[in-house]
Parts: structure tokens; C-alpha cells; sequence
């Protein structure tokens, strides 16, 4: 297990009032925070949340290494645990900026919590995740997630999916639009990262009928678009703005005069635009072996069904791959009659990364520079791998 080194930057409010001994936790993922908040809480002896990254090590992007957080404390901490000494640019760290996710402002977990509790009453809350696109707090029985003003809203969109399948995703137990706030029924089990085939075989054919029945309703769906006969025009748009060799830009130019046939034979498959779960790895699903659902729909986008397919392709061991697309084919088979789902493999194969190179560039275009450096290599890293996967298959 990595571990990373943690550095918090403790305040009251606004207030800075010092620096914690530097301890180590894991797991090493910089998002995951719920081991420092225990550790915080106790040193402290006040609650703790952790605001934002505020500085990591690049040597390996999102994990492990020197990972510096703002965390807020709900009360003065314990006397003489914090090294006082003034901070010479606490002044900019504290200071507004406009990209700023709501959560981490201060009083920001702690108004989400004091929302949550209305519903769920006043019982332990534990912050599990935060980052530039989620704040994730665990409740006995729910979860409350805040979501980025550029992504989607997983209550939301839940409610879109439980209308034709009750049980394919957590039941929606309150939703504030507003400050795009979900608070939803823990889904009990374990996450899917290695799934057995009869999760597939429910997973899979399940979210295919929902996505069948939502292509009717694509106009009502407030949710981000990323549709293939756009690509052209927004990756030509992108490609001067990523870091790219010459001969990566020759590529991509030459790459973008092929799309229209590309997009072409991904239109032959006759699959219709729907909604898209944008993250359809495994890990996203829950099971205790007898229900399964679909979790983590801040990603969710309007697009071809077919990105979600791909997604779970690249996650799933080479041995388990062929059943997957046998059974979506075939889930896509009985919903259109006369659709040619495997068609569209090969072609996703090319303008999946493009999708996900234009998703991550908003992501960067819509987060504080701080935050910046979850995401700031992955553009680059999509398009390189569209331009592979169009020497290789296509």
C-alpha cells in the first residue's frame, strides 16, 4: 500500500493558526482524506476537515509523495500540538479565487454536513473524499457528495435512471440544486474492481435498457455534451493548447480530416446519443452479491452509449473482456433490433480518448491552478492515445 506524507495548514475559519507535525497515511491517493481527518481530529482534539491541496510532488501524479492540505478546524485545536509560526503567504493561500470549489472554502464541508443532518439527523459524519470535482462525506446508511458547477449532478441524474429501473442506482434521499448537493442510501457491499459474470450479466443489459429508454429525453437532461459529429470542431480548438510534439500535432491534424469517416462508421452501429455514465469502470459498481448498482454519476454526459463500453473494456482483465461485449451486444440487440452494436467498437476505440482529452481540458478550464495538477498531464495523455489507437486499429 503507497502511502503519502502529509503537511495541514490548519485553520479556525479563516484564521490560520499553525502547522501540524507531518505524519504519514494511507492510502496514498491525494483526494482520499479520511485518514487524515481521524489523525487531525484526535492530535487536535476538535473536528477537522480538509479544505483543499494546496501543493503535491508531481513525481507521481495523484499519489504518494508531499501532499500539503488547508484544514480547517471546528474549534481552537489542543494548546501546543501546532507549530504557530506565522505563514508568510497564508495571506494567498486564504485568499478568493473565483474557481474555487464551494467545499473548499472555509465552512464549506460543514455547511453540507448541517444540510445532510436535516435529513439523516445529528449522527457521525466523516469526510471520505475531496478534490476539485467531488466532497464526499459518509453518513450511517447515506452519502453526501457536492459535485463541480461544470460536471453533473448525481442525484440528478439518478432520478433520470430510477424511472426505468428502481434499483440500478442508490435511492436519492434529498437533492439541493442549487449548490448541486446529493445526499444518497449507501449502497451496501463491496465495489466491483474484478466483477464475476453475473454482475456483468446484471450490470451491463440494465444500464443498456436505461440508456435506451433515456435516448428519447437526451433534450431534457441537464448534463454536459461531448457528441462524436462535434469532435472535429473542439479537438482542432484543443490541440493548440496541449503540450504536443511536432510530429503529435502533424498526427492530430491528419487524425481530425479522418473523423467525419470515423464517426461514420461509429453512426453505422446504429446505436442512438443518450446519456453516458462517463466513468463505467468497475470500481463504480456495488454489489453484496445478490443487488448491484451504479455508482459516482458526476461524470455523466450526453453522448454515444458506446464510450461506456470502451471505459469498462479497458479496466476489466484481457480474459473477461470478450464477455462483457458479448453481453452488451447482445442487451443493445434486444433493445434496438437491427442495431449493430459491435460496430461501434472500433471506431470508440479512436474517439473515446478524444471525448475524454475534451472532458479533461474542461476540467482543467474550470478548477483553481492549485488543484490543477490532478488533471494537467491528461489531456495530452488521451489525445497520444487516440492518435496510437488510430495507427493500430482503424
Amino acid at each position: 500500500m503507497e502511502f503519502k506524507t502529509v503537511e495541514a495548514l490548519v485553520s479556525v475559519g479563516a484564521r490560520y493558526v499553525g502547522r501540524a507535525p507531518t505524519f504519514d497515511v494511507e492510502p496514498g491517493w491525494w483526494s482520499e482524506v479520511e485518514a487524515i481527518t481521524r489523525h487531525l481530529d484526535e492530535l487536535l482534539g476538535v473536528p477537522t476537515f480538509v479544505l483543499r491541496l494546496v501543493h503535491a510532488d508531481e513525481a507521481v501524479i495523484g499519489r504518494g509523495g508531499r501532499v500539503v492540505y488547508h484544514v480547517e478546524a471546528m474549534g481552537e485545536p489542543r494548546p501546543g500540538v501546532l507549530d504557530e509560526t506565522p505563514l508568510p503567504d497564508w495571506d494567498s493561500i486564504i485568499a478568493a479565487q473565483p474557481l474555487r470549489s464551494t467545499w473548499a472554502e472555509a465552512g464549506g464541508p460543514a455547511r453540507l454536513i448541517a444540510w445532510a443532518a436535516d435529513v439523516v439527523g445529528p449522527v457521525d459524519a466523516v469526510q471520505v473524499k475531496t478534490w476539485n470535482l467531488s466532497c464526499l462525506v459518509r453518513f450511517p446508511g447515506a452519502w453526501a457528495k457536492a459535485t463541480s458547477r461544470f460536471g453533473s449532478i448525481d442525484a440528478d441524474i439518478i432520478e433520470h435512471v430510477l424511472r426505468y429501473d428502481e434499483t440500478l442506482a442508490p435511492a436519492v434521499l434529498a437533492t439541493s440544486r442549487v449548490d448541486r448537493w446529493s445526499l444518497l442510501a449507501h449502497a451496501p457491499g463491496t465495489d466491483c474492481w474484478e466483477p464475476d459474470r453475473a454482475s456483468v450479466e446484471s450490470v451491463v443489459p440494465r444500464w443498456v435498457a436505461v440508456q435506451a429508454a433515456l435516448a428519447e429525453e437526451v433534450d431534457e437532461l441537464d448534463a454536459p455534451r461531448l457528441l462524436p459529429d462535434e469532435l472535429a470542431d473542439q479537438v482542432t480548438a484543443l490541440i493548440p493548447r496541449v503540450d504536443l510534439s511536432d510530429d503529435e500535432v502533424s498526427g492530430l491534424v491528419k487524425l481530425v480530416d479522418r473523423l467525419p469517416s470515423i464517426v461514420g462508421e461509429l453512426e453505422s452501429a446504429g446505436l442512438p446519443i443518450s446519456l453516458v455514465h462517463g466513468d463505467f469502470h468497475p470500481g463504480n459498481w456495488r454489489s453484496d452479491g445478490t443487488h448491484r448498482v451504479i455508482v459516482d454519476w458526476a461524470d455523466t454526459f450526453v453522448g454515444h452509449p458506446a464510450t461506456d463500453i470502451r471505459r469498462l473494456h479497458d479496466f476489466l482483465p484481457a480474459e473477461k473482456r470478450e464477455h462483457a461485449r458479448e453481453v452488451w451486444s447482445a442487451a443493445w440487440r434486444r433493445e434496438l433490433p437491427g442495431c449493430e452494436p459491435l460496430r461501434a467498437l472500433r471506431p470508440m476505440s479512436v474517439l473515446g480518448p478524444l471525448m475524454y482529452a475534451l472532458m479533461y481540458q474542461r476540467f482543467l478550464d474550470n478548477i483553481e491552478p492549485d488543484e490543477r495538477i490532478y488533471h494537467e498531464d491528461d489531456p495530452g495523455i488521451c489525445l497520444r492515445s487516440a492518435l496510437d489507437m488510430a495507427g493500430c486499429e482503424l
